[in-house]
């Protein structure tokens, strides 16, 4: 596979199959817990999932950040024929984030409990919180490294790979649930554990690929480890604030919907995280399969090739979006069937809350892979403003504004308007790298 020589069309397809296979993959994790907790527990469990959300969250920050990071740097070193650079790049990645999820594990598994109250918790939810938590942050590592090695292992060329390893990760998480929660009536703890498995699974097969050099990344010292991390951060900050972001909203939703509309509203977003969180990976995919091929043609100068790879994505992205808004718009109450025995009080406010939702997916697969866009072609700054303004300046400011006019629904509205109006501002700022001439980006 030539990144600066194969037809970027095909090169870009063969990167976005894989990449949206895993992500699904990936998301089936989440999916099918809240299916079998929802079906199993009830609506108590389901509202419970949206409490431990932050943990896969702060994970797939620090992945991201080191991953993403690191492999755009790694992937721009190598299109301007440097291996040696982008050897030095992957080792300081996998220092940094080593010492990150080492930090925040063991700080993570002392304040679990505060953690979940500080989420939303109540005493009702709390315990089923506990059970299905603290398994998941036990593994925390491991969701750490499935992601991080993912993006450099994609990166270096091996997208099926990574596939193939998410799909079995995503096997053995299904078979668990099955058996542990419905014969075993493990309840909360058995999905998790079945989670776990599918997650241990995954970073052990990436670690044996990696060590029986089946990949071509090398461990090389780097010159200057500070500028390096400095580097690593501002490139990968954009895709991982977003988590950071998502686990932010997530706190302030969660205690905004307790207090103006209760736990039956939180177990609708419980089902709802987990199917937004499909179509995110599935977005989060298409500017994964993008980035490599984007970040080394950009770093060879080839400005045609990786224009018309973001052009690609844009179109991708639109057609995922839509598609997504359509499968919530239209079947709202068999989504929340298929999630959670569906009480009276879910079963009238569910299509509702769905429907206005589902309007955001639109702009989200925009924001999202202008995102990686941005930062596989340098713009870090611009790719960090659209992450902020998504996730955090914006949805912060409406979902504190719109419940004092709208009460409840004001929740709903706030992320759909948020994720609008940022979609405006990040197509503002990638149409002059797509359309622009040889000065449309320069090289930091």
């Amino acid at each position: 596979m030539d990144l600066l020589n194969d037809n970027p069309r095909k090169l870009f397809f063969s990167f976005l199959i894989p990449a949206v296979s895993a992500a699904i993959a990936v998301a089936t994790y989440s999916f099918v817990d809240t299916i079998v907790i929802g079906q199993n527990v009830g609506p108590d469990g389901t509202a419970a999932c949206a409490l431990v959300l932050p943990i896969f969250s702060i994970a797939n920050f620090i992945a991201l950040l080191c991953g993403v990071g690191g492999s755009v740097l790694m992937s721009k070193a190598r299109g301007e024929g440097n291996r040696e650079k982008g050897d030095a790049y992957f080792a300081v990645s996998l220092f940094l984030v080593c010492i990150l999820f080492l930090t925040v594990w063991i700080v993570g598994m002392v304040f679990q409990e505060q953690l979940y109250r500080l989420f939303g918790a109540d005493d009702i939810l709390l315990p089923y919180a506990m059970d299905y938590g603290k398994w998941i942050f036990s593994a925390f590592p491991s969701f750490v490294l499935v992601a991080f090695l993912g993006c450099f292992i994609r990166t270096d060329g091996s997208p099926k790979f990574v596939m193939f390893v998410t799909l079995v990760g995503g096997v053995v998480n299904i078979i668990g649930d099955i058996v542990f929660v419905f014969p075993m009536n493990m309840g909360m703890t058995g999905a998790a554990l079945a989670t776990v498995l599918g997650s241990v699974m995954q970073a052990i097969l990436l670690i044996c690929y990696i060590l029986l050099k089946r990949t071509s990344l090398h461990i090389a010292k780097p010159y200057k480890w500070l500028a390096a991390i400095q580097k690593i951060c501002k490139i990968g900050f954009g895709a991982g604030v977003s988590q950071v972001a998502m686990m932010i909203v997530t706190f302030i939703i969660n205690n905004q919907i307790m207090k103006y509309s209760g736990a039956s509203a939180l177990a609708v977003y419980g089902m709802l995280c987990t199917v937004a969180a499909l179509f995110l990976s599935i977005f989060s995919g298409i500017g994964q399969a993008a980035q490599p091929v984007v970040s080394a043609n950009f770093g060879a100068g080839n400005n045609e090739r990786y224009q018309l790879v973001g052009k690609l994505g844009t179109a991708t992205a639109v057609a995922f979006g839509l598609v997504c808004f359509g499968l919530c718009a239209i079947f709202p109450s068999q989504i929340t069937a298929i999630f959670m025995q569906v009480t009276p009080e879910v079963e009238q406010i569910a299509p509702y809350i769905i429907r206005v939702y589902s309007i955001s997916f639109l702009p989200m697969a925009i924001n999202i892979f202008i995102t990686a866009y941005l930062q596989a072609v340098s713009k870090a700054t611009a790719a960090t403003v659209v992450s902020l303004m998504r996730g955090v300046v914006l949805s912060a400011i409406l979902l504190y504004i719109l419940p004092l006019f709208m009460e409840g629904n004001g929740i709903w509205w706030a992320v759909t308007i948020a994720e609008s109006v940022t979609a405006v501002l990040s197509l503002m700022l990638v149409i002059p790298v797509l359309c622009g001439g040889k000065n449309a980006v320069k090289k930091s």
